[in-house]
């Protein structure tokens, strides 16, 4: 267990924010919380996360009785999941992340989106709907983004949603075209799906009965219904 931080305090919240504070520590948690259990599930949410650190985090994390670690004899099985008291950070961490979409100020989180990241919360918030078809895929397009970074396919099947970010020659039912920034403020609830369509900060290409459906299967993240403070009370 790591000790080479601390405050000297026996002050709870000191003692606490010793290892939650760490970089990238809250982000894990995150993921953990919102129901990642496979090491790639987890690493696909934190995508600039190296996965060393990643093993770290989780290892230091198990080892303060927050996380399980399930391992199978198949490695690749490994499972990890929150203990109740990890469980019960989710105050913490959904707290923080609801003060932030509240009061901090949007631009400076739109210098350097996380195409990945961006990806990876779209899919996590996407919905199956019983208008679309079986298979139905989205392909999600970022104009701005490096060719490497650009296109992910959203595959709705059943009653899951898969992330694919190769093209094995879909047959796509709608495309989603964006800037990544133009794509979170949406995502984030910062602007409507009807405003940013109507000014082509999003382009939608695809069947109207599957397009005029676009709020009920793409779905926002947790956050979006969070109003904004008045920009002159914002925090940088």
């Amino acid at each position: 267990m790591d000790s080479k931080i601390t405050y000297g305090q026996f002050c709870p919240l000191a003692m606490a924010s010793e290892f939650l504070c760490k970089r990238w520590t809250l982000l894990v948690l995150r993921e953990l919380l919102l129901g990642s259990v496979s090491f790639n599930a987890i690493s696909r949410g934190v995508a600039r996360m190296s996965r060393t650190l990643l093993s770290n985090r989780l290892k230091e994390l198990e080892e303060r009785g927050l996380v399980r670690k399930v391992v199978k004899s198949n490695q690749r099985d490994t499972k990890y999941s929150l203990t109740k008291s990890g469980k019960s950070l989710s105050t913490v961490v959904f707290g923080m992340a609801d003060w932030g979409q509240e009061w901090l100020h949007i631009e400076p989180s739109l210098e350097n989106v996380d195409a990945d990241h961006l990806f990876w919360s779209i899919r996590r918030s996407a919905r199956p709907h019983p208008d679309l078809p079986s298979p139905f895929v989205v392909h999600i397009f970022l104009s701005d983004q490096p060719k490497n970074r650009q296109s992910c396919w959203l595959l709705f099947e059943d009653d899951d949603v898969e992330l694919c970010i190769i093209d094995h020659d879909f047959e796509v039912d709608v495309q989603i075209e964006a800037t990544a920034k133009n794509l979170v403020k949406v995502y984030l609830g910062w602007e409507k799906f009807s405003s940013a369509i109507a000014k082509a900060n999003v382009i939608l290409r695809g069947p109207k009965q599957y397009t005029s459906l676009i709020q009920k299967w793409f779905g926002l993240s947790r956050l979006a219904d969070i109003k904004k403070q008045p920009k002159e009370l914002r925090v940088y």
